[in-house]
């Protein structure tokens, strides 16, 4: 796993991979989202996960589009009634202009029209084959060439998220699951090793079973063991 910090302390040098611009009403897909990128070695950065009570939002999202590597602009059922999320795409489009790069990722969720401001940039449609969706998505991150990875997506065809790995180790990538500070100190509680920088080497069945274990973390173990590792 790769230990991701995400206090508000932290967040001075921090650099997500990801900025996930969303319409609160489509949370619960974006949620889903930003944990299977997390199995791809994806940084999100998702408000739920980043923001504390108290917080200013205007100025931890604007840090936050400012310092992340994309900003994925997730087009959800109800992306044309979010003022917000209007407001982040512009802000990541004005930067997108400043610094000449590629910043802004659409990401088509529903059947609805593109805005007109990304009708010119190409999609990762997540619509009809959301697992291909999510290795792209993970292989933009990577900085894995387009040939390799759509030869990759051609030969495994993922069609979950142990495929999804499989399909990203095809291409060169061996991905760490992403997890918070504050659940590497239980898994190195529960026998983890530390491995490299920031990164840690667990087993998802001890981790399970120690008492200290919240459910939370334990339900995401569970999932690491039957969706993701073999």
């Amino acid at each position: 796993m790769q230990i991701i910090d995400r206090s508000v302390e932290a967040r001075v040098h921090r650099k997500p991979d990801i900025f996930l611009s969303h319409s609160a009403r489509d949370k619960d897909f974006v949620w889903r989202l930003a944990e299977d990128l997390a199995f791809c070695e994806v940084d999100s950065w998702l408000d739920q996960w980043e923001l504390r009570p108290g917080e200013s939002l205007h100025d931890a999202i604007g840090d936050a589009l400012a310092a992340s590597r994309f900003v994925a602009i997730v087009i959800g059922p109800n992306f044309s009634d979010s003022r917000w999320a209007s407001d982040e795409m512009k802000q990541a489009l004005a930067r997108e202009r400043r610094e000449n790069a590629t910043v802004v990722i659409p990401i088509v969720a529903a059947d609805a029209s593109l805005p007109t401001f990304l009708e010119d940039k190409i999609h990762i449609d997540l619509r009809h084959d959301y697992h291909a969706g999510i290795v792209r998505l993970a292989a933009l991150v990577h900085a894995i060439p387009s040939q390799h990875i759509e030869d990759a997506i051609r030969s495994i065809r993922p069609r979950g998220m142990r495929e999804c790995i499989e399909t990203l180790r095809y291409a060169g990538v061996e991905p760490y699951v992403v997890m918070s500070k504050e659940d590497a100190d239980v898994i190195l509680q529960s026998g983890g090793q530390p491995y490299r920088d920031r990164k840690i080497r667990f087993s998802p069945e001890k981790v399970a079973s120690n008492p200290m274990t919240s459910p939370r973390l334990r339900g995401m173990m569970r999932r690491l063991l039957s969706e993701v590792w073999r």
